[in-house]
């Protein structure tokens, strides 16, 4: 039996599988998690799509500008939900930031101005911000006691994982697609996730059948703490 098949590597595997399970029948995780990689699938290629289209309308030095505006309003709106409003159901929070940054962006890709951009930009990074909070939140309150660190590094890899595909496509797409219509195609995913979030939170329930070393917590608005 080689290194690669040790009880080391198996106990990892059934985490794996067991963090899979967890996520995908614990309702709440699997809408957050479903939401949000089709959400970043959008945002993977903001940068390059920013970029492009501040230089498509004269104005090449400006996709920094409009991606540090992003930036400072998703810090803001995650300081404003962490300090202002703590108990805010975070389940809402997700459908909402989804949605405002959807339509910001929407906004920024029709404006002429490139101030009222820029401002756009801000605003949609300000409905984002508070994603991350209620996106943490939420895996905090449904994720099995034993099997949390599996959910978070999931839900991450995930994630992640969608952004880049969202950067690649997004490089594969330029030359074919005007800097507008793609930073729409990002704003479209943004609505899209909040309404696959809605409708996967009416989903059933499949708490898992076992679940080493935790249990599962009911998936219940009721059982998740306060401010979570």
């Amino acid at each position: 039996m080689g290194p690669e098949d040790g009880p080391g590597r198996r106990a990892l595997r059934t985490e794996l599988r067991a963090g899979i399970a967890a996520v995908w029948r614990v309702r709440e995780l699997r809408a957050v998690t479903a939401a949000t990689c089709l959400g970043f699938l959008g945002l993977g290629g903001l940068t390059t799509t920013a970029v492009l289209l501040s230089a498509e309308r004269g104005r090449p030095g400006d996709g920094g500008v409009l991606m540090t505006a992003f930036a400072v309003g998703a810090l803001v709106g995650a300081l404003a939900v962490d300090r202002l409003w703590p108990r805010v159901p975070a389940e809402r929070l997700v459908g909402a930031a989804l949605l405002g940054t959807g339509v910001a962006l929407a906004a920024a890709a029709t404006v002429p101005s490139p101030l009222l951009r820029v401002v756009l930009f801000a605003a949609a990074g300000l409905c984002d911000g508070p994603l991350l909070t209620a996106t943490l939140r939420i895996r905090a309150g449904h994720a099995p006691a034993g099997l949390r660190t599996q959910v978070f590094t999931l839900g991450a890899g995930l994630k992640i994982s969608a952004a880049a595909c969202g950067a690649a496509l997004t490089g594969l797409a330029t030359a074919d697609v005007s800097p507008a219509l793609l930073l729409l195609v990002a704003a479209a995913l943004q609505v899209a996730a909040a309404g696959l979030h809605h409708l996967a939170r009416r989903g059933p329930t499949r708490p898992p059948r076992s679940v080493p070393n935790g249990r599962c917590p009911r998936d219940d608005p009721a059982s998740t703490p306060p401010g979570r």
